[in-house]
């Protein structure tokens, strides 16, 4: 059931992926065995032309789509953040999880409706199933001053589905006011982040198409009609990428193991590319019946669009996590302003020390 679940979610991400300004080149059957050949063979192509056209054309451009996906793999990026970790006196190491979605919607149905008729709309889900990442107190050169990095790798296949997703980055953190502890709260302070992610994700999806012509006329012994189709493979590929620079001014409290986090900020995307690519390939057939032998013939098409993030998402922060010594759990959360619902979640696990 989860597999038909995902692979249902992404055929219909791709039903508008075979679906932009497309570039087809025509080699219909040939007609031998007898005296018939097409009617006007150059009619036979733009007949054929028109189908593929009037099933495409208005999925011309998907320029929402793929500017929601390259936000939801932006937001994926920041899996195993240690934002919520500062305070260690040395060392803190942690794996992470992140999930993010960019929606015009939270109502799942009305979404899946317009996914499914292939409508331009803003929806991006992607993820991040492992990040790893290292934080060094460099206290010892400025006081307050934290460092750290990470790397995150995912890949997924399921059927003729694929996903990859690949993340690094480093960071600094700066204690802007120190702590305040009182019995039975504790105060985290001000800290203030930046510094840089690169993000890259793949997706690719293959699945069947097909266009079949109206009739076409054919000429000799008393002529006939017959009908081309086109059955090809379409593989479709999502690729993106990018660079950004976050910002995030953090603070919290901590309720004995309870701690809880918020914070203001600012993803600013330096750089950013998403391109939406389909081909398909196969071979056209002629269907009739006139006593005919028709050779198979050839087309190909394919297209896509690109597009990128905005260059600006300013964003709310928080967190809710458990620490239990050095053992430290957290759950954060993201929530990205601007048009739409963009928001990420995650769970991150650690050590400090």
């Amino acid at each position: 059931m989860i597999k038909k679940i995902i692979a249902l979610g992404f055929v219909m991400l791709f039903a508008g992926v075979s679906l932009f300004a497309i570039d087809i080149t025509i080699t219909p059957p040939t007609i031998s065995g007898g005296v018939y050949d097409y009617a006007n063979l150059d009619n036979v192509e733009k007949l054929f032309r028109d189908e593929a056209d009037d099933a495409l054309a208005k999925f011309d451009t998907m320029d929402n789509l793929v500017k929601a996906m390259s936000h939801a793999t932006s937001y994926a990026a920041d899996g195993a953040t240690i934002r919520n970790f500062i305070g260690y006196k040395r060392f803190a190491i942690a794996v992470g999880a992140m999930g993010a979605l960019q929606s015009s919607s939270f109502d799942i149905s009305e979404t899946a409706n317009k996914v499914e008729d292939a409508q331009d709309i803003d929806f991006g889900i992607n993820a991040q199933a492992v990040t790893v990442s290292v934080g060094v107190n460099l206290g010892f050169l400025v006081d307050g001053l934290y460092v750290s990095g990470k790397v995150g790798s995912f890949s997924f296949n399921i059927e003729d589905f694929d996903i990859g997703m690949f993340s690094c980055g480093l960071s600094a953190q700066y204690q802007l006011m120190d702590p305040k502890k009182s019995l039975l709260v504790t105060w985290k302070g001000l800290q203030v982040g930046t510094g840089f992610v690169y993000y890259k994700s793949d997706i690719s999806f293959k699945t069947n198409a097909s266009v079949t012509t109206p009739a076409v006329a054919i000429n000799g012994g008393g002529g006939g009609w017959g009908t081309l189709t086109y059955n090809p493979t379409l593989a479709a590929k999502f690729e993106t990428k990018g660079i950004k620079i976050p910002v995030d001014l953090m603070t919290g409290v901590r309720l004995a193991v309870l701690d809880i986090s918020f914070g203001l900020g600012a993803d600013i995307n330096i750089w950013s590319k998403s391109d939406l690519s389909y081909k398909a390939e196969g071979e056209t057939y002629l269907t009739t019946s006139l006593p005919v032998t028709a050779t198979p013939g050839h087309a190909k098409v394919s297209g896509g669009t690109t597009g990128k993030s905005d260059i600006f998402k300013f964003k709310a922060m928080s967190g809710l996590g458990l620490s239990l010594g050095p053992v430290k759990l957290d759950v954060p959360i993201t929530y990205y302003f601007g048009d739409g619902y963009g928001a990420n979640v995650g769970v991150t696990a650690g050590v400090v020390f």
